[in-house]
């Protein structure tokens, strides 16, 4: 595990220590209210409700650096960005030639896998990061939402010539050992990626219809 890490671990057990501290102040500080005879103290209640907005507070401060906050790809501080290519090699079955097969198992969401080999290896990447080109244009709508510097693009129409408009383009960012980072327990880790299916056009796309 990566020690930075250890900071939202560290972090996450010092709130449950603090919740129980409040639990146990509130509880005492009512019993002596009630002792006291004072059935009602404002002075009492807004400790209450100090106490608990600073749990709330710092309780969403946590989920938030762990759970909610995006993936900047144009910020150097909090990710590193790299690009991966590899030329995608063709199979062959009875029915046809492609390079992409594109499957569903699930008839209740849109969301398709895609099955490429590359590299003499099979890889399955999900239609939520990832997007088939199979048209005049070598960048695909969603894939324009990443960071594609002009090193990468010239990359890209070089690949597009040299492999006959066959191949994958990946863009993977990983979080940086950085506070924040080590707060939401993220650091070291793969933020996020997403992938081109570059083919030359839809007939070398195999589409598998849904198991029944």
């Amino acid at each position: 595990m990566n020690v930075w890490n250890l900071i939202g671990i560290v972090a996450w057990i010092i709130l449950v220590v603090y919740l129980i501290f409040i639990i146990r102040n509130i509880r005492q500080r009512h019993i002596k209210m009630i002792v006291g005879g004072k059935h009602n103290s404002g002075r009492t209640i807004a400790i209450d409700i100090v106490e608990v907005l600073i749990f709330l507070a710092v309780g969403w401060g946590l989920l938030y650096a762990a759970w909610f906050r995006g993936v900047d790809y144009n910020s150097k501080d909090d990710v590193s960005v790299k690009y991966e290519y590899a030329p995608l090699v063709i199979q062959t079955d009875s029915d046809q030639s492609y390079y992409v097969a594109t499957s569903s198992q699930n008839p209740k969401s849109p969301i398709r896998r895609y099955t490429y080999w590359s590299d003499g290896a099979k890889n399955t990447v999900s239609s939520q990061n990832a997007d088939i080109a199979a048209n005049a244009s070598l960048m695909p709508v969603r894939a324009s939402a990443y960071p594609w510097p002009a090193a990468q693009m010239k990359k890209l129409r070089q690949l597009n010539k040299e492999t006959d408009s066959a191949f994958a383009a990946t863009i993977k960012a990983r979080y940086k050992n950085t506070f924040m980072n080590g707060l939401g327990m993220r650091a070291g880790r793969e933020a996020d990626y997403f992938t081109i299916l570059r083919v030359p056009n839809e007939q070398l796309i195999e589409v598998k219809p849904m198991a029944k």
